[in-house]
């Protein structure tokens, strides 16, 4: 956001994704949330996508595992997917 020159105040802070999206959709102002967790509700027509030319909102997410802890087979699948996903970067 500084790239464009803007400074965001929150005006509240929820605690969860569903508050966020509950809170927007009555109208109590914008919220910024992941793609993946609102794509039913814009599907939907309960929320909407704005774009800001020039701003890319970006995240690093990281797989966390306990140390010494062998990997289930599941979570092997994930470190897979995540391995071969595009963008990813190590």
């Amino acid at each position: 956001m500084h790239s464009l020159n803007l400074s965001v105040t929150p005006i509240v802070q929820l605690g969860s994704t569903t508050a966020i999206k509950a809170a927007v959709a009555s109208g109590v102002g914008a919220g910024v949330l992941s793609r993946l967790t609102v794509e039913s509700d814009v599907d939907e027509g309960r929320l909407v996508v704005v774009s800001i030319d020039g701003l890319s909102l970006e995240r690093s997410i990281r797989l966390v595992w306990l140390k010494g802890t062998p990997l289930t087979p599941a979570a092997k699948r994930l470190v897979r997917l995540v391995e071969n996903s595009p963008g990813t970067r190590r």
